[in-house]
């Protein structure tokens, strides 16, 4: 493993340390955006709820752009957009206080923000043999949960002070990064794509049921992990009536588990088809929530929260290594922009979903709703597994 963590390029770890410190610059903020917006705006939960929805169509839209663009215009030019512009609009939140302007801002930054990943995980497909493209996934994927758990801490205790430190301390850092990016990465991408023009996803993309299929499962695997973090800290507390700080906790142990876990399970499954990967963690997931209908206490969840996790760190480098290495790399960013679009769509209609079920029957309705969801696309994947396995595309790497 030592040798092949040494035969990754330069620009490869340059986007490992600089996805670390965005994630923490990222995650500074968004656990106390809720607030934020409800002290400065003076408005109810309804409103900032408003908000937040635009911030999320707007989230969906890009990570649909960010592959287009990736594709059209260059992997690190849509990078260097994506940090500049979004750490412009991070540093303008700090010492704005006109709500109109605030509600704007957070809705353009929640447009810029998401442009990078679809550009990122094509410019690692392009720069990393197909081969060792698990891995590298599961490599960003650790470097980001380490963020995540670094990132939180740090905004709370710099919320003692004000709001206006987490968003400079955020934008600071991705203002540096992306500086840090075009001197550290210029030059060093290839351009075997950016020839297909912004006419919007390629005619060979929407007539491949292939890919198409695994954007509609995917869709089906992001509703369900979705639960985690939207409907159960309101199960948790509301019908439960455990304090809130109970749901962190668990937060934290997704987080640290990933790090942790996300190396050994690749040593473990690299030789799979990524789709059996994927399958197993669908019906992860789905044994995961099932095992939460019955619970009733905190310490009980941390062993449903543990098999989820695991599911994750199987399913999620896994999904992205599948469709990266399938799609023509003048495709890469739009078949991967594709499969974002379903993530994030997933991810959308989850809440909404769980909380009808919640609402309707309560755990015992939930729970088992989901695992069918979770059911249905493990049987999916399963399916997917028994086509034979497509040949690689030629290679596209840098020198």
């Amino acid at each position: 493993m030592l040798g092949e963590l040494r035969a990754y390029p330069r620009a490869f770890w340059v986007l490992f340390f600089g996805r670390l410190l965005n994630s923490i610059g990222t995650s500074i903020v968004f656990p106390f955006l809720t607030v934020y917006l409800h002290d400065t705006l003076h408005a109810n939960l309804a409103m900032v709820g408003l908000v937040l929805l635009l911030q999320g169509i707007a989230q969906v839209v890009a990570v649909s752009l960010g592959g287009l663009l990736s594709d059209a215009w260059g992997r690190l030019p849509t990078m260097f957009l994506s940090l500049g512009a979004g750490a412009l609009a991070t540093l303008s939140l700090a010492v704005i206080g006109a709500p109109v302007w605030i509600v704007v801002l957070v809705v353009v930054r929640g447009g810029l923000m998401p442009l990078f990943d679809p550009a990122a995980q094509a410019f690692v497909a392009d720069i990393v043999p197909r081969e060792n493209l698990y891995p590298a996934y599961s490599l960003q994927r650790v470097a980001g949960n380490a963020g995540i758990i670094l990132g939180p801490m740090l905004g709370a205790f710099l919320l003692q002070h004000s709001f206006s430190i987490l968003f400079l301390l955020s934008g600071a850092i991705a203002l540096s990064f992306g500086i840090l990016a075009f001197w550290l990465l210029h030059g060093s991408e290839t351009r075997e794509h950016g020839n297909t023009g912004p006419a919007g996803l390629s005619l060979s993309l929407l007539r491949d049921p292939f890919l198409l299929t695994v954007t509609g499962l995917f869709a089906l695997v992001s509703l369900t992990y979705s639960q985690l973090y939207w409907v159960v800290p309101g199960y948790m507390t509301v019908y439960l009536h455990l304090p809130a700080s109970d749901f962190g906790f668990l937060a934290a142990e997704n987080a640290v588990l990933v790090v942790a876990l996300q190396m050994p399970l690749v040593a473990l499954s690299r030789n799979w088809r990524p789709e059996r990967a994927i399958a197993i963690g669908a019906a992860l997931y789905g044994l995961g929530f099932l095992l939460m209908a019955p619970l009733r206490g905190f310490l009980p969840f941390l062993l449903p929260v543990a098999v989820i996790t695991v599911g994750e760190v199987l399913l999620s480098p896994s999904i992205t290594s599948l469709v990266a290495s399938r799609a023509r790399p003048e495709d890469r960013g739009k078949a991967i922009g594709l499969v974002s679009l379903a993530n994030r769509s997933g991810s959308a209609v989850g809440p909404l979903a769980g909380g009808s079920l919640l609402t309707v029957g309560g755990p015992w309705v939930l729970f088992p709703g989901i695992f069918a969801v979770a059911a249905l696309a493990t049987f999916g994947w399963v399916r997917l597994l028994r086509l034979p396995e497509p040949q690689a595309q030629p290679a596209n790497l840098s020198s």
